[in-house]
């Protein structure tokens, strides 16, 4: 499971405490039909039913991503994230990169710059936050830093404007540029886009795809039949729980990702894309690599291979 820190847990509850659950599980809910219509948030309301709601699935996502890019981010020190949101990404950064020291967080909603700056308050010193309020489709460029990211961002944008975007995203990458959708069809085609657009571009992918040829599953989302994405498991906090009306203690995320670099970098050989099927004496893992999609059957009998396919997660890689 990833859970949200602890501090900025009791920050959510000390910003939520004084409202009415009723309240709350309504605001949630209407933000949740905004997202289905294409609309996004419009009131304070809509915003601190994302912070109960959507903020600890966001975080969950954004932190499992860079888990799994951790190996490349040990010389990093500065990152900038687009769209920025309540500053969620900041602390999934901080907890994965150990030279960070400044980050920058752009966000358009003054309202929700005003609501991170209290949630992120000077509880991730010593590290250097600065909050800018900008349009990210009227900046002309961004200042550049070692990581850049994107959470939750493409979706909300027409495609010329998501290209647009990616171009000056990549430009101020000077190590590696970082973009999370979620995790549905609808997402996995900003990822598409993004992907096909970056490689024109001179990209290379660092993850999730370990090649920079077509996606072996492009052809079947347009089809319709499946698209790529991963899942993480978030423990619902009380405020959490209120806003779902939920009676499971945890939910899955659904999300996808891409993270690519000027620079080309040691990939391996193949992703695990859906969860393991773990049987008796044999686990059945679903593989996407160079050659395409693999399903590769490890037996008790392959030994420590065996072992490590028992312990193996969707999102994985697998050598």
């Amino acid at each position: 499971m990833e859970s949200l820190p602890q501090t900025l847990s009791n920050a959510i509850d000390r910003e939520l405490a004084s409202l009415h659950p009723d309240h709350l599980r309504q605001w949630c809910f209407e933000l949740s039909q905004r997202y289905r219509q294409g609309l996004f948030m419009e009131t304070q309301e809509h915003r601190l039913g994302y912070v109960a709601a959507r903020l600890p699935a966001t975080f969950g996502a954004q932190h499992q991503v860079f888990k799994r890019i951790s190996d490349h981010l040990d010389n990093a020190t500065s990152l900038l994230d687009l769209g920025a949101g309540a500053g969620s990404l900041a602390w999934a950064a901080a907890d994965v990169m150990p030279k960070l020291n400044r980050i920058t967080m752009v966000e358009r909603d003054v309202e929700m710059v005003r609501l991170g700056q209290q949630l992120t308050g000077d509880h991730l010193a010593p590290l250097e936050l600065a909050w800018c309020r900008d349009d990210l489709t009227k900046a002309e460029t961004f200042p550049s830093h070692d990581v850049v990211t994107m959470s939750y961002v493409l979706n909300e944008l027409p495609k010329v404007e998501q290209l647009k975007l990616l171009d000056k995203a990549f430009s101020s990458a000077d190590q590696f540029l970082v973009i999370i959708e979620p995790g549905t069809p609808h997402g996995f085609g900003h990822i598409l886009t993004a992907r096909e657009h970056l490689l024109s571009m001179g990209a290379n992918i660092i993850a999730p795809c370990t090649h920079n040829l077509v996606c072996p599953l492009a052809e079947d989302y347009k089809e319709g039949k499946d698209w790529c994405h991963f899942s993480v498991r978030i423990p619902r906090g009380k405020y959490h729980r209120r806003a779902k009306a939920g009676t499971l203690p945890y939910e899955d995320e659904k999300y996808c990702y891409l993270v690519v670099s000027l620079a080309d970098h040691e990939k391996p050989y193949s992703r695990i894309i859906r969860e393991p099927i773990r049987k008796t004496g044999h686990v059945i893992l679903d593989l996407c690599n160079e050659n395409g999609l693999e399903r590769d059957t490890v037996a008790k009998s392959d030994g420590a291979v065996y072992k490590l396919s028992r312990n193996a997660e969707w999102g994985d890689p697998w050598e």
